[in-house]
């Protein structure tokens, strides 16, 4: 079971994804929440209600803790686990791996997954990282509705498979990862990629790395967590002093 000194720790990591994602502007405020699995199978969560902050101001306060059938573990007053937790919860059944859980509204991958635009491997060594989330796959989950039961979140869960990351048509996306930071920056690699197809297809017509050239750039697949580290310090480090220029004006 988690300590109390750990799940703060837990909590604060939370709230910091939150913070990174939304000073970035990678979803609609408040819209959307992080989650990870705790040792017991509990999942801590960002919690929404009348007293939440949005994602760009999250801190430790906002994050409770449900069991793995959702049932709250833990109380605040004027929060509640998100309407979506289903997504949480039928992600974690279904994929042993994960450990963290992203839903977030960022606008440029919505728009593909609206117009059925494929996002293409475009770049090589300019971010392996990025071309490495295309490696495993970004399914579109068909439905636009709200991911609120059981039923849907399996099968939002089925279309994610064994990937990184699932678009949800009109709606949003989701993102997984062995850490809230790699969950993060699945989003946030997402969405430049989609940036980075938009404005290539601006240009004229874009032409994809050649498949042989992808797959030595990406290797095994697998994102080593040293390089999840690095890319997280930076991100971490450029939301920090954005939130120090504004407490300055």
């Amino acid at each position: 079971m988690t300590s109390p000194a750990g799940l703060g720790a837990v909590a604060e990591r939370i709230a910091a994804a939150c913070r990174v994602l939304g000073r970035l502007g990678l979803t609609r405020e408040p819209a959307g929440h992080i989650s990870m699995l705790l040792d017991d199978g509990s999942v801590a969560i960002k919690a929404r209600g009348p007293s939440e902050s949005g994602l760009r101001f999250a801190d430790a306060a906002d994050v409770v803790v449900v069991g793995p059938d959702g049932t709250p573990r833990s109380q605040a007053p004027g929060l509640e686990p998100p309407r979506e937790l289903a997504i949480h919860l039928a992600v974690y059944r279904a994929r042993p791996d994960v450990t963290s859980v992203v839903h977030v509204h960022p606008l440029m991958p919505v728009l593909f997954g609206i117009c059925d635009v494929p996002l293409l491997p475009l770049i090589g060594a300019y971010d392996p990282y990025a071309l490495r989330l295309l490696a495993r796959g970004v399914p579109t989950f068909e439905r636009g509705v709200l991911v609120t039961t059981p039923r849907l979140g399996d099968e939002m869960a089925a279309v994610l498979g064994t990937g990184s990351a699932c678009l949800m048509r009109g709606h949003g996306v989701t993102t997984v990862g062995a850490s809230p930071e790699e969950a993060a920056l699945n989003v946030i690699k997402l969405s430049e990629l989609a940036e980075l197809n938009y404005q290539a297809r601006l240009l004229g017509e874009p032409r994809e790395i050649e498949r042989a050239e992808r797959e030595e750039i990406v290797g095994s697949g697998r994102t080593r967590p040293e390089l999840v580290d690095s890319a997280w310090r930076f991100y971490r480090r450029l939301t920090d002093e954005e939130a120090e220029k504004d407490r300055e004006r």
